[in-house]
């Protein structure tokens, strides 16, 4: 079984649902108010481990009852969380409307800002340990890049989650092996409008990145296999909720690769996991784990 670490970001998600996300200055009716745990970070590793590869997390959550909510909700999944450090401040936190099975999220980053380059440094043994180390953009993008660099200097796979996209440096994608925007994280990355997204993965792949992945939800993914671009479509349910749909991606592709899967097959058991997501409310507690997918996918068959 392969190691995979976590670099990433905690966060106790306050969730409402509503029939509409309301505009500017109006005031609606909510109903189902949940306080969940998540995190991209946090939902990629219980994911990894839900889906069966060992998993650590590395991160930072604060003195408070989020983070210890947190804590003891990644151990109960399996993650090892020794890498997590509590900090003195707040946790993170996601704000979520939840509407017609989409949503909104405003984040308060917390103690994920506190997720530095010495904490990087700190934990290098984390790093020897892993055989893959996944990245996303809910901590500072100087950590991003500091551990990336970590990583593959010691010969490690990296995966970058661009996800919330911001300003990074290129050189990041000198050390990532693969890389899972979406597609208005892709429009991001180039600057421009996309709208062909083959185009767009070539593009990318030129940068110096292996292995593209772009989500385009309701629309499936297009990836490149080496140097032919392929496309999948999504396997269609009953969407509930879109939270946490792109981490189990993600996570499903990386446990694919591990146990040794060729990138086709790992998008495809990506696809069905995903699917059982988005049928599911809330983060974390809606993600399969790796006998739900593989009895779906016979059923789905």
């Amino acid at each position: 079984m392969k190691n995979v670490l976590v670099i990433g970001s905690l966060n106790a998600d306050l969730v409402i649902y509503t029939n509409k996300i309301p505009k500017p200055g109006e005031t609606i009716k909510g109903e189902k108010f949940e306080i969940n745990c998540g995190g991209k970070g946090a939902n990629q590793a219980i994911a990894v481990s839900k889906l069966g590869s060992n998993v650590k997390m590395l991160g930072c959550v604060g003195n408070d009852a989020n983070g210890e909510m947190l804590i003891n909700h990644c151990r109960s999944y399996g993650v090892d969380i020794s890498g997590v450090k509590v900090c003195e401040c707040n946790t993170g936190v996601a704000v979520i409307t939840v509407s017609n099975g989409d949503n909104s999220i405003i984040l308060d980053g917390g103690a994920n800002s506190l997720v530095t380059e010495q904490l990087i440094d700190q934990n290098i043994e984390l790093f020897k340990w892993a055989d893959y180390c996944l990245f996303q953009f809910e901590i500072p993008i100087r950590t991003v890049m500091h551990g990336a660099r970590l990583a593959k200097s010691l010969g490690k796979t990296v995966i970058i989650n661009p996800a919330p996209m911001c300003e990074f440096p290129r050189e990041l994608l000198k050390y990532t092996d693969i890389i899972t925007p979406n597609e208005t994280e892709c429009m991001t990355m180039l600057g421009r409008e996309v709208t062909d997204y083959k185009q767009a993965i070539k593009e990318i792949v030129d940068m110096g990145v292996k292995t593209v992945i772009i989500t385009l939800g309701s629309n499936g993914c297009v990836y490149n296999d080496g140097d032919h671009i392929k496309s999948r479509d999504v396997v269609k349910s009953n969407v509930v909720d879109t939270t946490a749909a792109g981490d189990t991606f993600v996570a499903a592709v990386i446990n694919s690769l591990a146990q040794g899967k060729n990138i086709n097959e790992a998008v495809d058991f990506a696809t069905y996991a995903s699917s059982i997501t988005v049928s599911r409310p809330g983060a974390s507690k809606s993600i399969p784990d790796y006998d739900e997918v593989t009895k779906y996918i016979k059923e789905m068959l």
